[in-house]
């Protein structure tokens, strides 16, 4: 897949606001922590903690959940998430890209919804940290200029919170 995500893409919103569309990847088959987006922190699957910050960011108009698990899709509804559709096995696997699973699920919801978006958000679901206004800051970003391809936040840090440790 060596397009780029929304090549070729053109502005089909007719408002002055571009429309943005929050994607989501969360695969069922993590191998650090089984099942880690259903894992309930303070209260809340891991899922939920990304589409609360992109829904509290108020800068996206619809978040879509690409995953390959049921119980991940009925927890991502719950929380206010889009899953029309499960991803495919092959863009499932432990070393499928970024880029092949997001291009897939950008094409097949922009053709679900039968209209392109003009911004794309790439949210993790295992960032918990996130504040809302990056994400909207991002998408100001994007919006304002349309030379620049991407924008990212990103915060250092140096341990895996995510691979089991033995009991």
């Amino acid at each position: 897949d060596g397009e780029k995500i929304g090549e070729g893409r053109g502005v089909t919103n007719k408002s002055d606001s571009p429309r943005v569309l929050c994607i989501i990847p969360a695969r069922g088959g993590s191998k650090g922590l089984p099942q880690k987006n259903l894992h309930r922190l303070h209260g809340r699957p891991l899922i939920a903690w990304p589409i609360r910050a992109a829904q509290l960011s108020r800068a996206v108009d619809d978040i879509l959940v690409s995953t390959d698990n049921e119980d991940i899709a009925a927890e991502a509804r719950a929380a206010g998430a889009d899953v029309p559709f499960l991803r495919p096995a092959d863009r499932a696997q432990d070393l499928t890209t970024t880029e092949a699973y997001l291009g897939q699920s950008l094409a097949a919801y922009e053709e679900h919804r039968g209209f392109t978006y003009d911004i794309c958000v790439f949210l993790t679901a295992t960032d918990i940290f996130r504040r809302p206004e990056w994400v909207a800051e991002a998408v100001a970003v994007l919006a304002q200029n349309p030379h620049i391809e991407s924008a990212f936040s990103a915060h250092a840090t140096t341990k895996n919170y995510w691979t089991k440790t033995p009991d």
